[in-house]
């Protein structure tokens, strides 16, 4: 009976594998991979800024991204022999950060299992379609779709600025989201968002576009990726955050030391002068909220560490507030996170975790960065690589949750990067 059921199992296995084969081999395939590559980044890529429920936007994410990437790209890179010895020696450290997050859970203080392993699963099935677009080769339906990607976050972001500045008339000195009414800008389609949230959620999709940009060959494509471009960069001003205006500066500095021309040069100098004018001429847009309590956030998250300081408190997915003191010991503020990702990963899987997490992602940045060639092709990684990590210096809350504002300024580069690596492409 076992010995019949298996043949069974393996003959429809075989008829199924060949059904693929010559599937693969058609443009019917080709076309429906491109529709469905075009159209789930650029539902994930704008999914936060027009979803209202989080719930209703995790399980979006999980049906465009995870169960298709899953259960269809990871067992044809696995039959067709993709899955060599380069791409998991490549993919091993990011693979081994994220078993660590799993096993934290162990030791964690009443995790939310569920939702860590949701997330876990969730970073996975990103990775797995950008490596099964690097290893078949299709480089450049991955750059165009990322493109479509940025461009459509750039509609959405037009339409909240159209409706705040333009159809409610707000003042353009008033913080966008800020000074109107909720209902209101709901009556638009508008869902008013935290302004760092926002911040995480643009900044990196506006330095991958100025990367996508910087490459671009075709006049009619270039200029409309620097329109949605100026939309993003408007987008990030109306804010009014400085993690913005930094990621601004950053972006800048990154393009200056990839590119390494003159206009490079003069762009970044004349970024840096413009905030120096900022600051001198306006200082209350820079110093209005003062150092918005972060050294005391992170030197309450160092004491938090020094309490266990190998393997940290766990991956528990849920809010753990960081409680400030004065030298009384009277409780001054509590806040939702230490506001910086090396010390949370520090606080949550202690020095072995952040250990783990500079190995998965740092060999692979610093070997293209230093490498002209490749950091110019691949600047729409690193670029956004750097300026959400310069974001999350500021404003970094956990080592990984689900699909989530944060991941646009490490998850969706990194995996880009490490795939990038990992991936021997084929024709």
């Amino acid at each position: 009976m076992a010995n019949a059921l298996a043949r069974t199992i393996d003959f429809y296995h075989c008829r199924l594998m060949k059904v693929i084969d010559l599937f693969a081999e058609s443009q019917t395939l080709y076309r429906l991979l491109t529709l469905w590559v075009y159209g789930s980044l650029s539902t994930i890529f704008s999914l936060l800024l027009w979803q209202q429920s989080t719930g209703a936007g995790l399980n979006i994410y999980d049906a465009v991204i995870s169960l298709p990437s899953l259960l269809v790209l990871a067992p044809v890179m696995a039959y067709r022999g993709w899955l060599n010895q380069r791409f998991w020696f490549r993919s091993a450290p990011m693979f081994v950060y994220l078993g660590l997050i799993l096993a934290s859970l162990t030791w964690a203080d009443s995790p939310d299992i569920s939702k860590t392993a949701r997330a876990v699963g969730q970073v996975l099935a990103l990775y797995v379609l950008f490596s099964y677009l690097q290893l078949s080769g299709n480089f450049e339906l991955l750059k165009s779709a990322l493109f479509f990607a940025c461009g459509g976050t750039a509609l959405v972001a037009a339409w909240h600025l159209i409706v705040m500045y333009g159809v409610l008339n707000a003042s353009w000195e008033m913080v966008l989201y800020e000074g109107v009414a909720p209902d209101r800008l709901e009556q638009f389609g508008v869902k008013p968002i935290n302004a760092m949230l926002a911040t995480l959620l643009i900044a990196p999709q506006a330095a991958m576009m100025l990367g996508l940009v910087a490459n671009e060959k075709k006049q009619t494509v270039r200029f409309m990726g620097l329109i949605a471009l100026a939309v993003l960069v408007v987008f990030l001003v109306a804010l009014e955050r400085r993690t913005g205006q930094v990621a601004i500066l950053a972006a800048v500095a990154t393009c200056a030391f990839i590119y390494r021309s003159r206009t490079w040069y003069i762009l970044c100098g004349a970024a840096f002068a413009s905030g120096v004018f900022v600051y001198f001429m306006f200082p209350e847009f820079v110093l209005s909220r003062g150092a918005s309590w972060r050294p005391e956030i992170w030197m309450a998250t160092i004491n938090a560490i020094s309490e266990s300081p190998f393997f940290g408190h766990g991956v528990a997915n849920k809010i753990t507030p960081v409680l400030v003191y004065d030298n009384l010991g009277r409780l001054l503020g509590t806040f939702r996170h230490p506001h910086n990702l090396p010390l949370a990963i520090t606080y949550y899987l202690g020095v072995v975790g952040l250990f783990f997490w500079l190995c998965f992602w740092v060999p692979s940045a610093f070997s293209k960065l230093f490498d002209r060639v490749l950091a110019q092709r691949e600047s729409y990684m690193l670029i956004p690589l750097i300026v959400g990590l310069v974001a999350m210096m500021f404003d970094g809350g956990h080592p990984l949750s689900p699909f989530h504002f944060s991941w646009f300024c490490f998850w969706v580069p990194v995996s880009l990067l490490v795939s990038s690596q990992a991936c021997v492409p084929r024709r």
